[in-house]
């Protein structure tokens, strides 16, 4: 890059200071700008900064004159992806307008993991009607609330709660903690000759941040008296300046900040602040977040040098395990020391950061420095760019094994390979990557972390030993260990995909797999504070499947039921080592629990385990014998019930599970035993009818949907009603669970959610009235006619239009309706098309929802391949836009993009 194109990018970011939509012009700039600011012709600034919209480092808008603008630096700040060059300023405004002000949180190192509880809160607080709630935020030192409440007033100004010029005032009360007067002064203003040294008046930052956002900072130091006036002023919106009587007004939204704890303050100061936000320490936030902070303090400290800082794994390491009593704060202070270190030893020819660059405070806190013994992989290198190159290669071994894994499936997809074929490759390909893995680890002196997961996967593994159908040796534990370290724990397969194809083969196909992993990954997750992705499990499953299984899945299951913290699992890990497999599962009930979560264990375990020839329940005493009387309600496969268990007992049944017994010769068989009760119940009732309700806009819909159903069908049938989130349905079909319970007779909603052979009805057609034939299709094999045309005639009474709207939204119905209409007969004209009665009462339906979604701030997020959407449907989008913007104007929202999509398809789609 040449120092004139350095220099215009210097510019560029100069540009881009305060950033606010409102003044977005000021941003831009032009070659003649160039020209006199840098000193060159305007034909070197014109070719300068062509270039640097070639390589991507700036924007170009084809106005005349022709703009430009900082493109990392903006899309940075508002969260945003921008094309190199533009027509018009216009559209780039249109496009940071329709990113969803929930995009500022995810500025935030774990938004969705360690803070997601806090943000909630905050949500809470932000969008109470009125001027919001005030928040309280808890934490150590440098835990990072003044940056909380930064974001804080980023997302208003993002959601359009303040102003885009809305006042930001801080107040630090420490610094004036030895001057109560001074700090009341400048909080509520003072009048001249008020105290000494108050020579004129003075505006207080509550007058300053009328209509905006004033945060107090370590408030535990603002005395009794500040407290008692800031809650006359949270109660009335009223104060007084010190040394005045008059009353003044402001409109301020309020945040405080302690380290303290709240019993400090007064009761009645506390009473007014309903939000309490807790922001955890570094240590509390996991391993994950903690690398996370570290590689990003240290970009950051990149773009601040300017220049790439160069770490060893060593020194990452160690700074990994240090706690760090300050926090975020002492982290960022750790960097800089070890930066200017390296600066001062290199003599600012490169900033290399090695193990003795670290502050000795480091070395004194570590005292255990057998862990820092050696490490692997290469140096980290950070250019200030948020990417981090990799430790080592093995990122790309992971990757080209993920490839080869995808590459086997896509030949099958395409009828290259037949499924038996591809699972025996795939098993190969797992065979062989799992044992170079561990080959080449086996000579490795690992760090104390992952001495750490590796001991604690051994515990884990013994724990679940003899619980599932699976051998697990030492091998497959030390591997498992290793692939959490080398690519979990180092967030390797976060960027990673798999074809939905491939993830729904390994679903149907690898059940009993996906059944162990379902226990095992909640253990690792709670002792080892880590998250997997759906790339993660779906190669657990396929690790698992190169295992050798017990026992053949045809086989029947036993299920020990017994008191205590370890009984029933000590007893059945006894005689699974006894019997050499996997034969007996378990489940250790406390003694106070109640009948309905035992059985509601039971029937998890039915579903997970894939029970089809039989289960032999043995259970210990008390409570458990009463099991037999509520399971039988609703579990559709045999179940033999025994009591008065032991281990003796237990390996008995466990021998005749062996020899292929059937359930009712290992019953008899037990009946000549004379200590046992043995209860034999083979199921004979059907199942219990059931109607699912689902809309894309969401559950709350189809709940709604759900209990006008209720009304018509009460008195007539017994029938179970579930709501059922649309995308879920799409997505995976109905669970497994619903279909083991329920006859399903149909899916009623406000869009299909195509689930093979499930018979499904428009909720356009019940409220249209042309729903007779499907009723009677549903209804046909349960009830007489008589009793279908009543129910056919309560659909036509309690599914009329304006009762559907009234139970679906709480806007003014009547208002809504004339609105959609005068919506409908515009679009009909400028699209040229005519809407059948359905598709308008779909559209009076789906207008309704997104209306009261759009006021409550919870649009639909999602549409399928929405850049596509975009491209293709340009003219469709503006008059969807054009058309619907009275809406806009009237209820102050704004229609997203996505929602425009779904209005299309109903508009448009068969």
């Amino acid at each position: 890059m040449s120092t004139l194109e350095e220099a215009i990018l210097e510019l560029a970011d100069a540009k881009c200071t305060n950033l606010q939509l409102d003044q977005l012009d000021r941003f831009f700039f032009d070659t003649p700008e160039i020209e006199k600011l840098l000193k060159v012709s305007r034909t070197q600034a014109s070719r300068a900064a062509n270039r640097l919209v070639e390589n991507g480092l700036l924007v170009k808008v084809n106005t005349r004159p022709v703009l430009f603008l900082a493109k990392e630096t903006f899309e940075q700040h508002f969260k945003l992806n921008l094309n190199k060059e533009y027509e018009r300023v216009q559209e780039i405004a249109e496009l940071i307008k329709k990113v969803p002000a929930e995009r500022v949180f995810e500025q935030m190192i774990g938004w969705d993991k360690s803070l997601s509880e806090a943000l909630e809160q905050l949500r809470t607080a932000v969008y109470y009607p009125g001027n919001g709630l005030p928040i309280m935020l808890a934490g150590d030192t440098g835990v990072g609330k003044s940056y909380f409440v930064q974001v804080m007033y980023e997302y208003m100004i993002k959601a359009g709660i303040l102003l885009f010029d809305a006042p930001f005032k801080v107040l630090n009360c420490a610094q004036y903690y030895n001057n109560p007067e001074l700090l009341s002064g400048f909080l509520f203003g003072y009048t001249k000759g008020a105290f000494t040294g108050a020579y004129e008046n003075h505006i207080g930052l509550l007058e300053e941040a009328d209509q905006g956002l004033l945060f107090l900072d370590e408030v535990h130091r603002l005395n009794a008296e500040g407290q008692e006036k800031l809650f006359t002023f949270m109660d009335k919106g009223r104060f007084t300046r010190i040394g005045d009587i008059k009353p003044y007004k402001a409109k301020v939204r309020l945040a405080f900040a302690t380290t303290e704890k709240l019993q400090g303050f007064l009761q009645t100061f506390l009473r007014r602040i309903p939000i309490h936000i807790y922001v955890p320490n570094m240590e509390e936030r996991g391993v994950m977040e903690k690398r996370q902070m570290l590689e990003y303090l240290f970009d950051k400290e990149s773009r601040k040098l300017n220049q790439p800082i160069e770490v060893t794994p060593r020194v990452m390491n160690i700074l990994m395990q240090t706690h760090y009593e300050g926090n975020i704060g002492e982290i960022e202070n750790t960097i800089k020391y070890s930066c200017g270190s390296a600066i001062a030893r290199n003599e600012q020819t490169q900033v290399k950061i090695q193990f003795r660059d670290l502050p000795q405070k480091i070395y004194a806190r570590n005292t255990k420095q057998e862990q820092w013994s050696t490490f692997e992989g290469s140096n980290l290198i950070f250019s200030g760019s948020h990417e981090r190159r990799p430790v080592s290669s093995r990122a790309k071994e992971l990757t080209s094994f993920i490839s080869q894994v995808v590459l086997l499936y896509e030949r099958y997809d395409t009828g290259e390979e037949t499924f038996y074929e591809l699972k025996k490759q795939w098993s190969q390909q797992v065979t062989q990557f799992m044992d170079e893995l561990v080959y080449q680890d086996n000579y490795a002196n690992h760090m104390s972390l992952e001495k750490f997961i590796s001991t604690t996967m051994q515990e884990i593994f013994r724990e679940l030993d003899y619980q599932t159908k699976f051998r697990y040796d030492g091998n497959f534990v030390l591997f498992f260990s290793h692939y959490i370290y080398r690519y979990v724990l180092k967030g390797e397969t976060d960027q990673l995909t798999l074809p939905e194809g491939l993830k729904q083969l390994v679903t149907e196909n690898y059940q009993l797999e996906r059944g162990a992993i379902n226990k095992l990954l909640p253990e690792v997750d709670k002792r080892l504070d880590l998250i997997f992705n759906e790339v993660d499990r779906c190669m657990f499953v396929l690790f698992l499947s190169t295992l050798e299984q017990a026992e053949q899945q045809a086989d029947l299951n036993a299920l020990i039921l017994a008191h205590g913290y370890a009984t029933a699992s000590s007893i059945a890990n006894v005689c699974n080592r006894m019997l050499g497999n996997a034969t007996f599962s378990s489940i250790d009930m406390p003694i106070e629990a109640a009948l309905s979560d035992i059985s509601e264990k039971v029937r998890l375990y039915i579903e997970e385990n894939l029970v089809n020839r039989g289960l032999i329940i043995l259970i210990d005493m008390g409570s458990l014998n009463m099991i037999y009387d509520q399971l039988k309600q609703d579990i559709e496969i045999p179940i033999l019930f025994i009591d008065q268990l032991g281990t003796l007992l237990a390996l008995e049944i466990g021998n005749l599970i062996q020899q292929g017994k059937e359930l009712s010769e290992i019953a008899d068989r037990m009946k000549e035993v004379a200590a046992p009760n043995v209860q034999l119940f083979q199921p004979q009732r059907s199942k219990q009818k059931a109607i699912i309700t689902t809309c894309f806009t969401g559950i709350g819909t189809a709940v709604q949907i759900q209990k006008l159903l209720y009304d018509c069908l009460k008195g007539i049938v017994d029938i179970e009603i579930i709501p059922t989130e649309f995308h879920e349905l799409k997505e995976n079909g109905i669970s497994s669970a619903v279909i083991a319970k329920y006859e399903i007779l149909a899916i009623i909603g406000t869009d299909d959610p195509q689930v093979p052979k499930a018979n499904f009805v428009f909720l356009e057609t019940i409220i249209s009235g042309e729903v007779a034939s499907e009723i009677a299709e549903i209804f046909q094999r349960t009830l007489a006619e008589e009793d279908i045309l009543e129910i056919n005639n309560r659909l036509v009474k309690n599914f009329s239009l304006i009762r559907v709207i009234d139970y679906l939204t709480i806007l003014d119905t009547k208002k809504i309706l004339e609105l959609v209409e005068g919506c409908i007969r515009q679009l009909e004209t400028r699209l040229f098309l005519e809407l059948s009665n359905a598709r308008k009462v779909a559209m009076y339906v789906h207008i309704s929802c997104m209306v009261e979604r759009l006021i409550r701030h919870s649009e639909i997020m999602d549409f399928p391949d929405l850049e596509k959407f975009s491209y293709e449907h340009q003219k469709e989008i503006q008059v969807i836009q054009e058309v619907f913007s009275v809406l806009e104007k009237i209820y102050s929202v704004t229609v997203p993009l996505t929602e425009i999509g779904y209005i299309h398809n109903i508009l448009y789609n068969p």
